[in-house]
């Protein structure tokens, strides 16, 4: 069996070639296993409850944890967080969960989470508890701190290098994701000063990263916050994409930072897509590859 699995690799390379020059893109293969535990608690965070005296309650926040089942020693992490304007979508997501499942098989711990919307009216610092969608980014940037303390915390449990946590952001998730990416550790760990962070949500732990994937999202809000030992920074946005808040040119301000800053970066212009690039290809490798290798070269 052993031989047998061996000349089914080798001709892999050969696969791949001979899809590239067709025109048709592929991804990178996998051959590890995995296993998957599925809501799992990872921080708390506040929302609207008018059953309490105050209006709000503290509430669970979950995520589903794809581990390889091979680790030796450790394996790097990806935290991933869906996209939908903040008013929709979670880690059950299609596109999220192929995610998840990809890099599992090829080595990673996958963390695709929850966070908090727009329908759970949290609370904010007043500079951002201007509107209920306001209020929701501010929280789902905090969500964001709090999974990557969460997989820190817990990195040996999951066979996780602490070292080596990289975080991918969708749309929305992208949003909070480059704020995450970009801001101190000390920045949105919590709801604001009325709201100091629950014990439950690792307040010791560090939110660095040490790589980021930004898909089709802004990160207009963080420019001036960018400085050359940010995380390396994979860029991927459709030339069509007039999305409010998630246009094209915002990527193309973005790109022009880091590379002002010196930071590793990839930039994908995605020529012809519109919001949400799943398809796109260069070199014959679809964007689950493109990311793959990505990160290989950045964990």
């Amino acid at each position: 069996m052993k031989s047998s699995r061996i000349r089914v690799l080798s001709f892999i390379p050969a696969l791949i070639l001979t899809l590239s020059w067709s025109g048709c893109p592929v991804e990178l293969p996998g051959t590890g296993t995995f296993s998957v535990t599925r809501n799992i608690p990872y921080a708390q965070g506040y929302v609207a409850d008018p059953g309490k005296v105050d209006g709000l309650a503290l509430r669970e926040l979950i995520l589903d944890a794809y581990i390889p089942d091979e680790i030796a020693p450790t394996v790097p992490a990806v935290i991933l967080m869906h996209g939908g304007g903040f008013v929709e979508g979670s880690k059950d997501d299609e596109r999220i969960i192929e995610y998840a499942e990809f890099l599992a098989a090829r080595g990673y711990a996958a963390f695709a989470m929850n966070y908090r919307l727009v329908e759970d009216d949290p609370p904010a610092p007043a500079s951002w508890e201007l509107t209920p969608f306001s209020s929701a980014i501010h929280a789902a940037i905090v969500d964001a701190k709090a999974a990557i303390r969460f997989v820190r915390a817990n990195a040996e449990a999951y066979g996780v290098d602490p070292n080596r946590i990289a975080f991918l952001g969708e749309s929305a998730g992208a949003i909070a994701g480059v704020t995450a990416a970009v801001t101190e550790s000390t920045a949105f760990s919590s709801d604001g000063a009325d709201f100091p962070i629950p014990p439950f949500n690792n307040p010791s732990e560090s939110s660095s990263l040490q790589a980021y994937v930004h898909f089709w999202g802004s990160a207009d809000h963080v420019l001036l916050n960018i400085r050359g030992n940010d995380p390396p920074i994979m860029i991927v946005h459709g030339t069509d994409d007039d999305t409010p808040l998630a246009m094209f040119n915002a990527s193309e301000r973005l790109h022009a930072a880091v590379e002002l800053w010196g930071i590793p970066h990839e930039f994908y212009e995605a020529e012809g897509f519109g919001h949400g690039a799943w398809n796109y290809a260069l070199r014959g490798l679809g964007l689950k590859s493109l990311t793959l290798e990505f990160l290989n070269e950045h964990l």
